[in-house]
């Protein structure tokens, strides 16, 4: 591949009007940014992720006493299982269920490692986010793909994202 993700620039045409009257076309160039947009279905697939550990521990829970409450395990298992199977396959499974993947710059499942950092600073963000009721990070609620130089994209645009590389 030639290019990383984060080197892709889109372009867009506007018309502008002239100091005559007249319309020109200008052309301008912007990062392309293949993140998923919507908040609502990231959500929601962090907590089908956490309904599953959820239901996991309660069910263990039927054989084995936990010292602790289920949601407090449940939410470890989250934030420790996750990265490594964004890892593996790149998907967790509300991922899975809603149809994302987790892709580094290059377009590739993210090392462990990023995805443990990725998911820490997600945690970070979803309590910063919760508590000043998203007025404080409205632009940057998705710092920690930034940080990380990971994408959360629609499974069936990463053969376009590809293509697009291959093609710069």
């Amino acid at each position: 591949m030639a290019q990383k993700i984060s080197e892709l620039k889109t372009y867009k045409t506007v018309n502008r009007r002239d100091r005559n009257g007249n319309y020109k076309a200008m052309e301008f160039e912007f990062k392309y940014n293949p993140n998923v947009k919507s908040f609502n279905f990231r959500l929601l697939s962090k907590l089908l992720d956490l309904l599953l550990y959820y239901c996991i521990v309660y069910v263990l829970a039927k054989f084995f006493t936990f010292a602790y409450p289920h949601i407090l395990i449940a939410t470890l298992g989250l934030f420790t299982i996750n990265p490594v199977l964004e890892t593996i396959t790149g998907k967790t499974f509300g991922k899975l269920l809603i149809g994302f993947e987790v892709v580094d710059d290059h377009c590739k499942k993210p090392s462990v490692l990023k995805s443990f950092i990725k998911n820490i600073l997600q945690l970070l963000n979803l309590v910063i986010y919760v508590f000043t009721e998203g007025v404080i990070w409205e632009e940057d609620i998705y710092f920690h793909n930034t940080i990380t130089n990971t994408y959360i994209i629609k499974s069936k645009n990463k053969k376009e994202i590809i293509a697009m590389m291959n093609k710069a």
